[in-house]
């Protein structure tokens, strides 16, 4: 061993050794369950949706007793009930985003802490990908699901129990016939409901290595650029996209088993309510104020049961998100708590250590050293021979034996961590550079005085290179700003540590990427950096040892020789021999006489001539000049060129879906069809006649509306997905093929496209569109009136008028939105890349209160995009209601009779949702223009949703790579 004064006794006490911090079920942060969304705005919005939920099933009521006695006072009642309930619902969706978006936001932070507070073991083997698709696109998921899912399934929970008052107190089999169907569709889907969580999961598995890959190719994109490499990528990302297809494909698969068996238990209940009410009522059993409220409220409640049960499947890929962002939750953080640091400079000793990774590579083994506090030793040694893994073990950047490495006396595994990272100043030869300013990177977002960090420049002699960038110290650095060399980044490591107070400095190969003379500059401000401090050097360039007092010499995980660097240069062993084969006259008396008169006033000096004759090295000004134009790469079609070809992307999926849901909505509970046939039926039966063929026929199209719709669940969102995907690889294919692209940070580039769904959402809004405008034009050939398709075409045209009114706001609330979810994405994903340097500096909690400040204003613009929305979305929900009021209207007055009354008033109350869409073309618009423009861009400029040649992305097939012809690796050679 080097002598050393002796040490203190440094026998752990177990008392105060830290233990892991425990994951607490009681913790706030490590908790994710109602509790979050608890406050007085969560109450008062719940309280809201009882009132517009109670108002719909009282309206039931009010209209039976208008089919029966049409009056003034019964029309206003009416209207009171549905036009109130419905800005009731509207007050209580605006204060519900408020709700949601903020608890969305604070589980973002928390599953970011949780992430950023894993062992840095754990956390460098998971893809950058993956954590932000928990972080970011799982806790969207989460939000999506409670802000609207869960609000309209509130809605059926609480509106069902006064449905199942007035239709008990109506007839009073309904009062045993509500529960007991409402029973057999829960024994029937939930069986079913755990097919699918399980399915989910696997399912979910597929879209983290999709998103995975599709990170690793945008950020590799230079790399695959200049080796051609495009074509590995494509055919990488194609195959995982057919496995996303597959695994999705058999959750549909099991989601239209469900809403079939749900569905055809529901309207069952409806035809046969139906059918034996007739009955009843042609034999003097039901008035007919008895019968119209027992069908309004029964083709209610199965309509609000039908679209719970159809929301199922999304609130169960809600949940898989839940699960995913629980199990992040409660991943064992790094230790928490320990002993301070001892103060001064530290003493270090090792003592047997001996190392092997987890995968069973040995390491270290035997390893004892100790190092007087203040001194400097040098780690020498072949590659491999254990080096950086020793200097490793010192930051606990791998956990050590306990009783094996001790720093002023004290064993690394009782200090806090926090603490003792603090304490170790380590620069390695790779150094990370976080989106931010330069100060920000020397700082590492820590709350440290700029006269600290200018200070800092100055003594590495940084001045005029700072003052030659754009801004300066706030010249943004990273993904999407100013590109450091290789030489620049290690002086940014240099400057990170002297505006830290650390105590024992560990430069593992920090100057392998300099250039002698920045070597050289470097070498003279670490010396200042080591003065008074402990230091460990790893390094294979002789000039970078010579400051080092003490070597000790490694070979396959043992200490060989140690001891005074200028006695082992004189005698023979390993030091000497690598002193041999590292000088180039191989003369050692001169390298020996180099050890003992080389200091730092030397190296000092020679800096400063090196300054003298080279002012345009690093440390000098940068160079300046026009950089080189890029032709842009265009906007790719317009809004509705993109929709348009999207809907015909595999139109078996897509299109076919589309007439499946038009005819499930035109014989659903609250379609055209059944409420003409129904209209009839009331008619006849007031003539004193049973309509029996109006009957069965009405009761036939009730039971195929569940055929229809659970087909089209089959095949429509495997429409959606294909489209997701598409867009994917459109963009990944941009950012690498040859032609360069301007420069946009990978992180924005992949959070853009994540948000794809915004294009596919706006495309399905169109579908939705158009097939409302089918039912208006069904509605007025079956009335025999086109006033009766007008009610409906007013309610669309009404609900896109407001929306035109609010589109500006929207639009810019949307692109607000969009943009704040990009630059968190990239200040997340820089963040993620960089996570071993923030760690290793105990910047931790700097870093993540910088991420916090970015989110915060993705979480404003999310709350006031969705409150914007909320308001346009209860423009046709109300609209829709005076609708209703006016079809009874013309009842009163005698422009209508009753059956056209029920067909245009069940036709508009199952209107609702084409209301919303119409004003939804509207007001997103703005919104999906600038991200389709944006994520255009990214792809080169081409129609996001076209198909790269020779690929599918259902079959996995895509061109097999091919190896370049000689002459063609010759000329991409001299191109580069």
């Amino acid at each position: 061993m080097i002598d050393a004064p002796q040490t203190p006794d440094t026998t752990p006490h177990p008392e105060a050794s830290p233990r892991p911090a425990p994951v607490l079920a009681n913790d706030p942060a490590r908790r994710l369950d109602w509790r979050r969304l608890r406050g007085p705005a969560a109450v008062i919005a719940l309280l809201a949706l009882t009132a517009g939920a109670v108002g719909q099933a009282l309206g039931t009521a009010a209209a039976g007793q208008l089919a029966a006695n049409a009056t003034v006072a019964g029309l206003v009642l009416l209207a009171a009930c549905v036009v109130g309930g419905a800005l009731f619902d509207g007050l209580g969706q605006v204060v519900w985003a408020s709700v949601v978006d903020r608890a969305e936001g604070k589980l973002r932070s928390d599953l970011l802490s949780a992430a950023l507070r894993q062992p840095l073991a754990t956390l460098s083997e998971q893809a950058v990908g993956e954590v932000l698709d928990r972080v970011d696109d799982d806790t969207h998921a989460a939000g999506r699901l409670v802000r609207r899912q869960l609000w309209g399934a509130g809605r059926t929970v609480v509106g069902v129990v006064p449905m199942w008052i007035i239709a008990g107190i109506t007839w009073w089999p309904a009062w045993i016939l509500f529960p007991l169907l409402g029973g057999i569709v829960v024994l029937l889907t939930r069986p079913l409901l755990g097919e699918i969580a399980r399915l989910k999961v696997i399912e979910e598995v597929a879209w983290t290595d999709h998103a995975a890959a599709f990170e690793e190719a945008v950020a590799a994109r230079n790399d695959l650029r200049t080796s051609l490499g495009q074509a590995f990528a494509v055919r990488r990302v194609a195959q995982l996209s057919a496995m996303v297809h597959r695994k999705f494909k058999d959750v549909v698969r099991v989601e239209e088993r469900l809403l079939r068996r749900a569905g055809l238990v529901l309207y069952t209940l409806l035809a046969g309510t139906v059918v034996v009410c007739a009955v009843l009522a042609s034999g003097g059993s039901l008035s007919v104020d008895q019968l119209v409220t027992l069908f309004l409220v029964t083709a209610l409640f199965v309509g609000q049961m039908d679209n719970l049960v159809h929301h199922l499947p999304d609130i169960q890929e809600g949940l898989g998100a839940i699960l995913r962002i629980r199990q992040m939750l409660a991943v064992e953080p790094e230790p928490e708590g320990g002993d301070d640091v001892p103060g001064g400079p530290l003493q270090l000793e090792l003592r047997d250590l001996s190392f092997a990774y987890a995968e069973g590579t040995f390491a270290l083994s035997g390893v004892d050293l100790m190092v007087p506090a203040g001194e400097t030793i040098a780690l020498v040694g072949r590659t491999g021979s254990g080096k950086s893994t020793l200097a490793a073990l010192l930051s606990r950047a791998v956990e050590p034996e306990r009783g094996s490495v001790f720093l002023g006396g004290a064993d690394v595994r009782d200090l806090d961590l926090q603490k003792l990272r603090g304490a170790v100043g380590v620069v390695t030869q790779r150094t990370e550079i976080i989106a931010g300013t330069l100060a920000e990177n020397i700082a590492l977002f820590a709350d440290v005085p700029r006269s600290a960090i200018e200070g800092a420049v100055r003594e590495l002699g940084l001045s005029d290179w700072t003052e030659g960038l754009p801004d300066g110290l706030d010249t943004l650095l990273g993904p999407g700003g100013t590109k450091l060399s290789a030489g620049e980044e290690q002086l940014v490591a240099f400057a990170r540590l002297l505006v830290r107070h650390v105590q024992l400095v560990v430069l593992d190969e920090a100057t392998a990427r300099m250039d002698p003379l920045t070597e050289a500059r470097v070498v003279a401000a670490s010396d200042r950096l080591l003065a008074g401090r402990t230091g460990v050097l790893i390094a294979h360039r002789l000039g970078t040892i010579e400051r080092a007092g003490l070597v000790a010499v490694l070979d396959h995980g043992r200490v060989v020789q140690q001891g005074r660097r200028a006695a082992l240069a004189r005698t023979p062993g390993p030091f000497r021999t690598l002193l041999e084969a590292g000088t180039s006259d191989g003369t050692l008396e001169e390298v020996a006489a180099d050890a003992e008169t080389d200091g730092p006033e030397t190296i000092s000096a020679q800096t400063t001539d090196a300054q003298t004759t080279e002012p345009d090295a690093v440390g000098g000004r940068r160079r300046a000049g026009t950089p080189p134009e890029l032709t842009p790469p265009g906007d790719g079609p317009s809004l509705a060129r993109g929709v348009l070809h999207a809907l015909f992307v595999r139109p078996k999926w897509g299109a076919f879906g589309a007439v499946l849901f038009l005819l499930g909505s035109l014989v659903a509970a609250q379609g055209a069809l059944s409420g003409f046939l129904f209209g009839r039926t009331v008619e006849e039966l007031g003539a004193g006649e049973l309509p029996v063929g109006l009957l069965a026929t009405l009761a036939v199209l009730l039971l195929m509306q569940p055929l229809f719709i659970s087909r089209a669940m089959g095949v429509y969102p495997l429409w959606w997905i294909e489209i997701l995907l598409r867009i994917r690889m459109s963009v990944m294919h941009g950012q690498t093929r040859q032609y360069r692209l301007a420069p946009t940070p990978p992180g924005e580039v992949v959070a853009r496209s994540m948000d794809a769904d915004r294009f596919v959402q706006y495309a399905d809004r169109w579908v939705d569109f158009v097939n409302g405008l089918a039912i208006v034009v069904v509605t007025a050939l079956i009335s025999g009136t086109w006033t009766a398709g007008a009610v409906l075409l007013a309610v669309m045209v009404v609900s896109a008028l407001a929306s035109a009114v609010g589109r500006p706001i929207a639009g810019r609330s949307a692109a607000g939105s969009s943009a704040a979810r990009a630059r968190f994405g990239r200040a997340l994903v820089s963040a993620l890349d960089s996570a071993r340097t923030v760690k290793l500096a105990a910047r931790t909690p700097d870093v993540r209160r910088h991420l916090g400040e970015v989110d915060s204003g993705r979480v404003k613009a999310a709350i006031f995009e969705h409150r914007v929305q909320a308001v346009l979305d209860s423009v046709p929900l109300v609209t829709l209601y005076v609708g209703v009021v006016v079809a009874w209207s013309f009842l009163l007055t005698g422009r209508w009779d009753l059956a056209t009354t029920l067909l245009v008033a069940n036709a508009v109350t199952g209107f609702a949702w084409f209301g919303v869409v119409a004003g939804a073309v509207v007001t997103e618009a703005p919104g999906t223009r600038a991200w389709q423009v944006a994520t255009a861009r990214f792809a080169g400029g081409v129609d996001l949703v076209s198909r790269e040649p020779g690929v599918d992305l259902v079959t996995g097939t895509a061109p097999a790579p091919s190896r370049p012809s000689a002459s063609r690796w010759t000329a991409w050679s001299c191109a580069t």
